[in-house]
């Protein structure tokens, strides 16, 4: 389980204090933002074939060089970030990441590697040695994900790469994508299926964009096959969030990695002050810096190049201060059911410095 595993993997003495303390008087004493988590996309390429993000037939993106990737992640830490996150696309097509993993633990970072877990089983022995946790997509506990994802085999391969990467001794996480097409009994196997593989698990419902931010979601457009997963009726989203509160609370407490918060705010489909360049930035993998906006609001995907510019001068830029004044005031997540797990429960994070605890809860 992630808290079990936390330690073995990253004990005390290495953890970036310096950071962490830069972080929690920059954040919560300053209130001048200071990013804990980079997330950085290695790669746009995917072997998946998701109805709900067109990012496999796309053109293909100038793609950074190691060397490149690894100066940006030296500027992370130096502008106080704790975690590094590599993601894509798919991030395990990355020939490289062994060597991108190894700049990023020895730099002080703690590494993360968001996956659909296709190739996780694969690569794992190249990976491990460097890496923290795995975040691994699996949306339903049986080979209905492998439709859902268009990939044959991929729930197998996926359950079978999270089994070896415990067996190295990594902490390990299933994302889940709440649909239409979920039942609580679905919702329970996989908080089952997690348990069964001594994992933490998060879910977050997915959505649409309005028309004014374009047709699809903030990974691009929809397929014809998205109709079977549309969420048409939060009743449902709040019957199913309802269902995990309390089994957070009586059955998979150290399971369920959501905050309590996180889920309230869904289930009422309520309104929040979003942050998604407070505790967090965003790199693509040409170099684009931009914010974690689900939407694209704003123009906030191109703050500038991280090859060109440092991340901090990026970070304290004015564009950047002008664009957390306008996200402030943003309140689309009721509207539209945005809420998008890494920029909504940090984002409460960064307003309810309270809400630390409930992180901190998991590790014990």
């Amino acid at each position: 389980m992630l808290n079990k595993n936390w330690f073995m993997r990253y004990p005390l003495r290495e953890f970036p204090i310096r950071n962490a303390l830069k972080s929690f008087v920059g954040n919560y004493v300053l209130r001048r933002p200071v990013p804990i988590l980079l997330s950085l996309s290695v790669t746009h390429r995917c072997n998946a074939r998701c109805p709900f993000c067109d990012f496999w037939k796309s053109q293909p993106v100038k793609e950074m060089n190691t060397e490149e990737i690894n100066k940006i992640v030296r500027d992370a830490y130096d502008l106080g970030c704790l975690t590094a996150v590599f993601t894509g696309g798919e991030a395990l097509l990355r020939k490289d990441l062994p060597a991108i993993l190894k700049n990023a633990d020895e730099v002080g970072l703690s590494t993360f590697v968001l996956t659909n877990g296709y190739l996780l089983a694969k690569r794992m022995p190249e990976i491990y040695r460097n890496l923290d946790v795995v975040s691994v997509s699996i949306d339903f506990p049986d080979s209905r994900h492998n439709k859902t994802r268009g990939i044959e085999g991929l729930f197998e391969k996926a359950v079978e790469g999270i089994k070896i990467a415990q067996d190295y001794g990594l902490s390990t996480n299933i994302n889940s994508i709440i649909t239409g097409s979920h039942t609580l009994k679905d919702i329970e196997a996989l908080l089952s299926l997690a348990d069964s593989l001594n994992s933490g698990t998060t879910f977050s419902p997915i959505f649409k964009l309005p028309e004014v931010c374009g047709q699809g979601t903030y990974i691009g457009k929809f397929s014809d096959d998205f109709n079977i997963m549309t969420l048409n009726d939060w009743d449902h989203v709040d019957k199913i969030m309802s269902r995990l509160l309390y089994l957070k609370k009586h059955q998979y407490r150290k399971v369920l990695q959501n905050t309590a918060a996180y889920l309230e705010l869904v289930k009422n489909k309520g309104d929040f002050s979003c942050h998604p360049l407070s505790l967090q930035i965003g790199v693509s993998p040409s170099g684009e810096v931009g914010a974690l906006c689900s939407l694209g609001l704003y123009d906030c995907y191109s703050l500038g190049n991280a090859l060109e510019h440092s991340l901090k001068e990026i970070w304290y830029s004015e564009k950047a201060e002008h664009l957390r004044t306008k996200f402030k005031d943003c309140k689309l997540s009721a509207e539209v059911g945005c809420y998008l797990l890494c920029v909504a429960e940090l984002s409460l994070m960064y307003d309810r410095p309270s809400m630390i605890l409930d992180y901190v809860k998991r590790l014990f």
